[in-house]
C-alpha cells in the first residue's frame, strides 16, 4: 500500500467517517475510495489533494518525505547515466493509471446549436463534481452557428460552454429558444415582463419581446476557439 493511500485511510478513520461519506464530500464513489485505501487504485496528486483537503489534511509533506527516501534506480535512469546525455523516453500508461483517470475525466458531447447533432467531444477533469465552478451535470457544450456575436468575441464554430439555467442576469449572454429557433444573444429583462435581445452591435435595432415568448436554456460562460 502506498504512503498516500495509508494517509487517506488514517485521516478518514481519524475523522470518524465512512468511505461513503468521504466519497460524497469529494464527488467520488465509495468503491473508488475503498480501492484507493486498499492500494488497488493509483491516485494522482490532484485527486489525493482533494480527498485529504476534505478530511482537513494536507498533501505537501507526503511528497517531501517520498523525495527524502532512497529510491531504487530504474533501468531508464541507468541508461541515462551510462549515456551521459539528455534523452526522451516514452512512458506507457498502466491499467491502474487508466482506471484512476476514468474516475475524474468525463467525455462531454459538443452539439450543433439548432439540430442537437453531436459534432465532437470534450474530455475534461471533474473534481468535486464541478467544471469551471459549475456542477458537471449542468454544463452543455455547443458550437457557435454564426458570427453575429462577434462583438463579444464569439465567432462561428467557437465552442461555447453553457451553464444550464432558466434565470436571466441582465446583460449576460444566453442560449435560448424563440419561435422554435435557438440562438445566442445578450439578454436584458425589463420590469414589465419584457426582454431586450441584442447582439451588442452599436446602433443596432434592438428586439424587444415578451418574457413568456422565450425559453432560456442556459448562460454562456466561456467561448473557445482552435488555432489554425
Amino acid at each position: 500500500m502506498s504512503r498516500i493511500a495509508t494517509k487517506i485511510k488514517e485521516a478518514r478513520i481519524k475523522a470518524k467517517i465512512t468511505e461513503k461519506e468521504l466519497a460524497k464530500k469529494c464527488g467520488l464513489t465509495a468503491s473508488y475510495i475503498i480501492q484507493i485505501e486498499s492500494g488497488k487504485k493509483v491516485v494522482n496528486e490532484k485527486v489525493a489533494e482533494n480527498i485529504l483537503e476534505a478530511l482537513g489534511e494536507k498533501l505537501e509533506f507526503m511528497y517531501q518525505e517520498d523525495k527524502n527516501e532512497e529510491k531504487p534506480v530504474t533501468s531508464i535512469e541507468k541508461k541515462r547515466k551510462n549515456n551521459n546525455k539528455d534523452e526522451f523516453y516514452t512512458v506507457e500508461p498502466t491499467e491502474q493509471w487508466s482506471d484512476a483517470l476514468a474516475n475524474i475525466i468525463k467525455k462531454f458531447p459538443i452539439y450543433e446549436t439548432n439540430n442537437n447533432k453531436i459534432v465532437g467531444y470534450k474530455e475534461l477533469p471533474v473534481l468535486g463534481k464541478k467544471i469551471d465552478g459549475y456542477s458537471w451535470d449542468k454544463v452543455l457544450f455547443i458550437k457557435s452557428p454564426d458570427n453575429k456575436m462577434e462583438v463579444f468575441r464569439i465567432k462561428k464554430d467557437d465552442i461555447i460552454t453553457i451553464h444550464l439555467t432558466s434565470e436571466i442576469q441582465n446583460n449576460c449572454i444566453y442560449l435560448f429558444e424563440i419561435n422554435n429557433k435557438k440562438m445566442i444573444r445578450q439578454l436584458r429583462k425589463e420590469s414589465n415582463n419584457k426582454v431586450i435581445i441584442s447582439t451588442g452591435v452599436k446602433g443596432e435595432d434592438l428586439v424587444t419581446t415578451e418574457l413568456s415568448r422565450i425559453k432560456v436554456i442556459g448562460k454562456c460562460i466561456k467561448a473557445e476557439f482552435e488555432l489554425g
